[in-house]
């Protein structure tokens, strides 16, 4: 059995709010919500290539507010929700 490296994938912002987003059927994709009061919350969508053990991601700002709680629509990879305090 082949032993790869772990990955590992750090955030500038605390992070309180993470989902798969089981609707993308072609990748292995994450949503995370940062949570900082001070600076502009941010989505970052993770994309994890397991046969090169590789992370891509993107990252949209969310300027409403700290986000508490994040989910994806299990039918549409392009729909997502959050839950945020301002």
């Amino acid at each position: 059995m082949e032993d790869d490296a772990p990955v590992i994938y750090g955030l500038e912002f605390q992070a309180r709010a993470l989902t798969p987003q089981t609707a993308e059927t072609d990748a292995i994709r994450f949503l995370v919500g940062t949570q900082s009061l001070k600076y502009d919350n941010q989505i970052h969508i993770i994309d994890f290539d397991d046969e090169n053990n590789i992370i891509n991601k993107n990252v949209l700002l969310h300027q409403a507010g700290e986000i508490w709680h994040i989910s994806a629509s299990p039918a549409d990879k392009g729909v997502l929700a959050t839950c945020y305090n301002k």
